[in-house]
């Protein structure tokens, strides 16, 4: 696959190199949605990627199997990055298979599935790369840094999730919701 193919010319000049989400919103999002966001994150690229180099590049396969895909993305945000100023250095092979474990962790119960939600975390240099090679290759693409009504919807399982919480906590408290029927303890 051709990594630093030119733009295409059927492109506008603000479309993005590679997705970009700022670091900060990409934990955001990967927390706020449990994790989901990682599946539109994989997307995000390939489509992105298809859209300037064409080919028959198919995103939600990359998507559906993101464990084979992962390293061939940091791969191309590292090619990329050739010759791109304050670029450290990135280990594809190691952050997917990282990343890989630590998604799998998932169905091995607490208390390695508590590492689960923390895969962002070998992902977020390849992020920071595709930034940094978008910034330098498509100056006028969006650096996507702002929060949209959509993506403020995709925190609302964590929001849930921690008002479950919440509440549960103070039911078995009893400090704030009483039992009804029931006398304080």
């Amino acid at each position: 696959m051709q990594t630093t193919a030119p733009l295409n010319p059927s492109q506008p000049e603000n479309a993005p190199y590679f997705h970009a989400v700022a670091i900060p919103k990409f934990v955001m999002l990967w927390l706020g949605s449990l994790g989901l966001y990682g599946l539109y994150w994989f997307h995000a690229h390939w489509q992105v990627i298809r859209q300037r180099q064409g080919g028959d590049i198919k995103p939600w396969q990359r998507t559906l199997l993101a464990g084979s895909y992962c390293e061939p993305l940091l791969q191309l945000f590292l090619d990329a990055a050739d010759g791109t100023p304050d670029v450290k250095p990135l280990k594809p092979r190691i952050r997917a298979v990282v990343w890989l474990l630590m998604t799998a962790t998932l169905f091995f119960g607490p208390p390695l599935s508590l590492l689960c939600p923390l895969a962002f975390l070998p992902l977020i240099a390849g992020q920071r790369v595709a930034n940094q090679v978008s910034a330098v290759r498509t100056p006028m693409a969006d650096r996507n840094s702002r929060f949209r009504p959509r993506e403020l919807l995709a925190l609302l399982p964590l929001v849930l999730l921690l008002l479950a919480a919440a509440l549960m906590a103070c039911r078995a408290d009893g400090a704030l919701l009483p039992q009804l029927g029931h006398p304080p303890r």
